[in-house]
């Protein structure tokens, strides 16, 4: 076949524009540390590459996510601590005051303390977080304990003529809500049961009988007593507002990883609840009545220490979740660092080796352009310069 010189010139052409192409290649990767700028020069690495940034976008996220829940229970567990050391005060100034050496002022100086430390609890248990309350569930925007609503020791707001249904009836540690009532006898149930389909002789019930307003009768029957029915003081009891304590129990759930959730939130009812508040209330007024034995008080100190323990255990429970998400912390570094590693293989330019490139081509293209230049014939123009 015949060589002729517009086939040499073309080739020459042809390879120059070759060689000026890898060179802005090999630029292009020097200058950014990529091995490609656009997804056409190669689909494969842009495909991974875009696998790889929503799993690192992910994984972001998920720490962040982490951050948040890490704030939620260091919070809680913080909020718990402060209870449980208020609880342990209370006991310890019931077993002050169950000293009958103690005078009456002095057992209404612990009365006075006492209430303090009840109002102080109640701020505990409307604790925010960035603005959000901590203990009331997944409604976060609503305090969960309502300080204007009453909590009194006896019946007073039912012997007022309050409406029953609005009222809880707390004793011997237990919460009762209104289930009926007819001729002047009131029905409470363990707000436990309330909804479940149960026999009659497997309902724990508080009735009250108003017949003698000045003396009401008061019985408590449970199954775990053989149905037997017990007479009741009035000084036993403490009437809460169902309003003044929230019984939401949805949890407020973080997603700490895909498809891991984590409760975050502390069930405010069961700690902060009606049992609490209506024993500390009572044990407030019995401290103020004159005819109050230490024997009288003995009880209080058994209630207010199963309290003090309900405390220390959820603190516990705080704080494995939190030793979870610590774990669930390191996991997600590791995920981070092995996930970058692959990112920087699958994008990123070894520098060394692209330097060395870069210069073999540019001999490479000083060669082409050399020998071109004496493989090209001069042309009559040439002469004529």
């Amino acid at each position: 076949m015949r060589v002729t010189q517009q086939m040499l010139s073309a080739n020459t052409m042809r390879h120059i524009n070759q060689g000026y192409s890898q060179l802005g290649k090999l630029q292009d990767q020097l200058t950014t540390g990529k091995r490609i700028t656009r997804v056409s020069q190669d689909p494969v690495i842009a495909m991974k590459g875009l696998q790889h940034r929503q799993a690192s976008a992910e994984i972001s996220q998920f720490k962040r996510n982490i951050s948040e829940a890490q704030n939620w229970l260091d919070h809680s567990e913080g909020v718990l601590d402060q209870g449980a050391q208020i609880l342990k005060r209370i006991s310890d100034l019931t077993i002050q005051a169950s000293n009958d050496t103690y005078d009456e002022g002095q057992r209404d100086n612990i009365a006075k303390e006492i209430g303090q430390l009840k109002q102080y609890m109640q701020d505990l248990g409307n604790s925010k977080v960035d603005n959000r309350y901590l203990f009331n569930g997944a409604n976060t925007d609503t305090a969960p304990i309502q300080k204007d609503a009453v909590i009194a020791m006896g019946i007073g707001p039912l012997l007022e003529g309050a409406n029953a249904e609005e009222y809880t009836v707390v004793y011997n540690n237990q919460s009762f809500r209104f289930v009926e009532g007819e001729d002047g006898t009131y029905v409470f149930q363990d707000i436990r049961q309330i909804g479940q389909e149960l026999d009659e002789d497997d309902r724990v019930l508080l009735t009250i009988n108003f017949e003698d307003e000045e003396n009401p009768s008061i019985t408590f029957s449970s199954p775990a007593n053989g149905g037997t029915i017990e007479e009741v003081e009035v000084n036993q009891l403490a009437t809460i507002e169902n309003r003044a304590i929230s019984m939401n129990t949805q949890d407020v759930t973080i997603e700490v990883n895909k498809g891991i959730h984590i409760p975050v939130n502390v069930q405010g009812s069961d700690l902060f609840s009606a049992e609490l508040f209506g024993e500390i209330t009572r044990l407030e007024a019995i401290l103020k009545d004159p005819n109050t034995t230490g024997e009288d008080l003995t009880s209080f100190i058994t209630s207010i220490d199963q309290h003090h323990s309900n405390f220390v255990s959820e603190r516990s429970e705080v704080g494995v979740r939190l030793n979870r998400i610590e774990m669930m912390t390191n996991r997600l570094e590791d995920q981070d660092a092995n996930l970058k590693k692959m990112m920087t293989n699958n994008e990123d330019v070894d520098i060394e080796e692209t330097i060395m490139n870069l210069i073999m081509a540019e001999n490479v293209h000083r060669i082409a352009m050399s020998s071109g230049a004496r493989i090209i014939q001069p042309s009559l123009m040439d002469f004529l310069r």
